[in-house]
């Protein structure tokens, strides 16, 4: 812990290092932020949810509770991968740019507060809300009304065009290479047989996969290039929160200004791997308002190099899909792009 520690202080500035298990770090944390009213005092920290990317700690005090979120240099989960600290400040934009926007701001947790300098924000508590990352194991998955929630927010999302949003330009770089470059490589040294028995020999043929490769290389290009809609950037079920009173969407420090068509691409891909209905499939066509210049056959390669990226590479799911069935998502995968 205390090399961790001394690794994010001596990489970022910040003294404070915060985790579930130093409740008085936090508390003298709040205190010099200026977040506690006096006498408030810190009385109970817990992790909230199983986020990679970033720290994210439930915070009670004796007055209230909110959620504190901080990112590391790298992934929270696997601290041997180096990622850009920066995120949490890409996060704290995108709260901004949609703040104007009521339908999108009520569909986000609030923003409490953005520290910038220590690397973290506070964002209001939606309570014992999980993400919908269970719709794999489920039957009938995502529902209509969920489905349309979502389309509507990527609707009025695609509209925003933020002329000053950050580019974001380190991140996207990390998550293109796991998306368009890593799961076709033979090299990547990714345990597929640990994750799934049998599923290094069914990636194979795609791994030496000429001009597979070549196709999936040019969309990554698509999706390194700066646009000017405003997207999430990690638009599928772990991004999305199923509260008491509603669906949210939350963790968007993937977020820049790119093509629409990755998002909506990206949610279509969790679909068909949920074993989503036909008819939710084409709920997206009714239900998403597309922007102008939408082009849908890009929005359906991105979907498959979704599912590929999420078959074969490292950036796995709780999927309850059979090898057989993955064999047969990646297969349409490669049919609907080469």
């Amino acid at each position: 812990m205390n090399e961790l520690a001394d690794r994010f202080t001596a990489a970022t500035g910040s003294p404070f290092y915060l985790t579930a298990d130093d409740p008085e770090r936090i508390e003298a944390y709040l205190q010099q932020l200026g977040y506690l009213i006096h006498g408030e005092r810190v009385v109970a920290v817990a992790p909230a949810g199983e986020g990679n990317m970033n720290v994210t700690l439930r915070v009670m005090t004796s007055r209230h509770r909110f959620i504190l979120k901080q990112s590391r240099p790298w992934v929270a989960k696997f601290p041997q991968l180096d990622a850009p600290v920066e995120r949490i400040l890409v996060e704290h934009s995108f709260h901004r740019a949609i703040v104007t926007d009521r339908y999108l701001a009520n569909k986000m947790p609030e923003l409490l507060k953005a520290d910038e300098k220590n690397y973290v924000l506070l964002l209001e508590d939606l309570g014992d809300a999980g993400d919908l990352t269970t719709v794999y194991q489920q039957d009938d998955g995502m529902s209509r009304g969920q489905l349309a929630t979502l389309l509507e927010f990527a609707g009025k999302l695609h509209r925003r065009t933020p002329a000053d949003f950050p580019a974001n330009d380190k991140l996207k770089t990390l998550n293109h290479a796991h998306i368009f470059d890593l799961p076709l490589r033979a090299d990547n040294g990714f345990p597929l047989d640990a994750i799934y028995p049998g599923l290094a020999r069914v990636a194979q043929p795609y791994q030496h996969d000429e001009a597979l490769r070549r196709v999936v290389a040019g969309l990554g290009a698509r999706y390194l290039a700066t646009g000017t809609t405003l997207i999430h950037g990690d638009f599928y079920p772990g991004s999305f929160l199923d509260a008491e009173d509603g669906l949210y969407v939350i963790d968007a420090e993937f977020a820049h200004l790119g093509r629409p068509e990755f998002d909506i691409g990206v949610l279509m891909a969790h679909l068909l791997m949920s074993r989503a209905s036909e008819k939710r499939i084409l709920q997206i066509d009714t239900d998403y308002g597309k922007p102008p210049g939408f082009e849908v056959a890009l929005a359906r390669q991105f979907c498959y190099v979704e599912i590929i990226r999420r078959i074969i590479g490292i950036a796995q799911l709780p999927l309850s899909l059979t090898l057989d069935e993955r064999s047969r998502l990646l297969e349409r995968a490669r049919a609907g792009l080469v």
